[in-house]
């Protein structure tokens, strides 16, 4: 796999602060409505889906080091919100290891509470010097849970007139060959037209749900 190089760093890190500074108040009226909110790194070049088989890269070094930080700001911002509507929510930090990128804050209400609070696979990783909550307060509670990269059968089951590229067809067919003779977590679903479908999870690192 080829890699994307990035490059203006000092830009992306004055991105990172943008981010920070953009998502620091929580939408309470977003919040009754949708009684769910919630931001991800939407900095640019790790929001974007790359059409090629490059990979962009993880973020590194201070840009990582902002992200992290930038999550426990919004985390704290939106804590002192949600502790004045006095009533029950859910509010933690999904920190992902070593996609930091794909890291978020999450909070919920009502019903959704119950939904956010299961749905993760539970895992046994352990804390240590080289982990990413290293740069977070101590005053964080973390639950390790696995990292996973879902896919739909549905969706590597197009017909290959669907496709831009015969290449892309035949990734999709070998990587549903993969899935079904793997011993990879799945699970059966109905989809809203009523069919059945199967999502298979390709664990990716770790991710650490945490809380103060």
């Amino acid at each position: 796999m080829r890699y994307i190089k990035i490059r203006g760093y000092k830009k992306k890190i004055s991105k990172i602060q943008e981010w920070i500074n953009e998502n620091l108040e929580l939408d309470t009226k977003f919040l009754n409505e949708r009684k769910y909110m919630y931001t991800k790194v939407y900095v640019d070049p790790w929001d974007s889906l790359t059409l090629t088989e490059s990979h962009i890269p993880e973020p590194k070094g201070k840009a990582k080091m902002e992200i992290i930080k930038g999550l426990e700001k919004i985390y704290d911002n939106w804590k002192t919100k949600l502790e004045k509507l006095n009533r029950p929510y859910y509010l933690k930090i999904w920190l992902y290891e070593p996609r930091v990128s794909k890291s978020q804050v999450v909070c919920a209400i009502d019903d959704r509470i119950n939904h956010y609070e299961n749905i993760f696979e539970a895992a046994e990783f352990k804390k240590n010097n080289s982990s990413f909550l290293s740069q977070l307060s101590q005053e964080f509670k973390w639950e390790p849970k696995v990292d996973e990269e879902p896919y739909w059968k549905s969706d590597l089951l197009w017909s290959i007139e669907q496709y831009k590229k015969n290449e892309a067809y035949f990734w999709d067919r070998r990587l549903l060959e993969k899935l079904e003779n793997g011993s990879f977590r799945n699970q059966e679903i109905q989809n809203s037209n009523g069919n059945k479908d199967i999502i298979y999870f390709i664990p990716k690192g770790k991710l650490w749900v945490g809380s103060k």
